[in-house]
């Protein structure tokens, strides 16, 4: 029998308008804490985002707001009429942590910050996740996925080796096509709640967590920060940095990704394709001439790569020792044999029957493994149920702020 999450008994309540606060949340909600989330009577934005089954909008069967929001109870407030207030203030003032995802500029407007709440809960863990922070120049600057992926330099340190940008005044800043900013930030929101749950075991009290999205993008890049450091921001280039080969490279049926860069590697790679003449050529003697030389090397390893498929280099390559994968497609990964014997794609049920299918979560824990507790809500779906089981609303005080 499976063991309630990690975190089941704590109470957390969730008022985001962006991918972090709402991920944050959701992994908090995925160890197994009882999470609210708050959401005006439009509803959140990423309902309307979709995408949708067949195409069609429905605010209750978006797949970016239903992975979002899995593993949480739905609540809908205005928070800026004084009745739905009062009553937000009684969630927070119940729970052990509350997760902000908002611009700096509404959440001081809004009063979302620790001391508004500190008398009537000490303990409670406010996590405040910004486009730039709670504090400094540009705090009060709106942004988006977009933007924190640029201010945090990741959009021009993409793409990286091997698909270098060459010369960066001619080519435009890149992202990928995903909430990579977002879902970045999320992660380091949640374990720093975590730590912040420990602090609070060992000093008594609560705190505030000060999370800029532009930092969390930044924090992931010590190699490109310590480049520009080094070497006073040049563009990378391969005579640089990068040993090759360290690439993804046409096959028969699509990309497959081959990283031979040590020397081991790279003989059995040379074994693998018959030990062909030019791999005795001076400028491919080291991976650092192979790297200078890239573009004369590269149309001789296609010769053998085009002659197989991705798995079957990948087989190959991997029984000699050599890093090397197929480079997946998306709906590659989502069909593979070890993605589905592993259980990491889950099939989800939409309100209207629809199947699809959706991440679970990548950590395995021993005694707490992951289950989804609870589909993301409909629309203000629990908002009767955890006003009476958090703060013990009668009837009349829940027609008080029916919405």
């Amino acid at each position: 029998m499976l063991q309630p999450g990690a975190l089941a008994g704590l109470k957390v309540v969730e008022f985001s308008d962006q991918v972090a606060g709402s991920f944050c949340a959701r992994l908090l909600g995925d160890a197994g804490a009882d999470v609210v989330k708050v959401e005006p009577p439009e509803g959140d934005r990423y309902r309307r985002n979709g995408p949708y089954p067949g195409g069609t909008p429905d605010p209750e069967s978006s797949g970016l707001f239903l992975y979002l929001n899995s593993n949480k109870r739905g609540v809908s407030l205005d928070i800026e009429t004084p009745g739905h207030r009062v009553a937000f203030q009684e969630l927070v003032t119940a729970s052990d942590f509350l997760v902000v995802g908002d611009n700096s500029s509404e959440i001081e407007r809004l009063g979302l910050r620790r001391g508004k709440f500190e008398e009537a809960n000490p303990g409670l863990i406010l996590t405040s996740i910004t486009p730039f922070g709670l504090t400094g120049p540009n705090s009060s600057y709106l942004g988006d996925d977009l933007i924190a992926i640029s201010a945090g330099g990741m959009a021009y340190a993409t793409p990286g080796i091997p698909d270098m940008v060459r010369d960066p005044d001619l080519e435009p800043p890149l992202r990928s096509n995903t909430h990579m900013a977002g879902y970045l930030a999320g992660v380091q929101g949640a374990v720093a709640s975590v730590a912040a749950l420990l602090s609070r075991k060992i000093q008594g009290s609560g705190c505030e967590i000060d999370l800029s999205i532009q930092e969390a993008v930044a924090a992931v890049m010590p190699f490109e920060l310590a480049h520009a450091s080094y070497h006073e921001a040049k563009p990378r280039r391969p005579e640089i940095f990068g040993v090759m080969p360290n690439a993804y490279l046409p096959c028969q049926d699509g990309y497959v990704v081959v990283m031979a860069v040590m020397e081991a590697h790279w003989r059995n790679l040379m074994d693998l394709a018959d030990n062909p003449d030019w791999a005795e050529l001076e400028v491919f003697s080291s991976g650092v001439e192979r790297a200078r030389n890239w573009d004369a090397l590269e149309p001789l390893l296609l010769e053998w790569t085009m002659a197989h498929t991705g798995a079957e280099i990948a087989q190959l390559a991997q029984d000699r020792g050599i890093p090397c994968f197929p480079a997946y497609t998306v709906g590659q990964m989502v069909d593979s044999a070890h993605v589905t014997e592993r259980g990491f794609m889950r099939d989800m049920e939409g309100p209207g029957g629809e199947k699809f299918k959706l991440p679970g979560y990548p950590v395995r824990m021993e005694r707490t493994p992951w289950q989804l507790f609870k589909p993301a809500p409909k629309l203000g779906e629990h908002t009767s149920k955890v006003l009476e089981e958090w703060l013990g609303y009668t009837t009349e005080q829940l027609k008080q702020v029916a919405v």
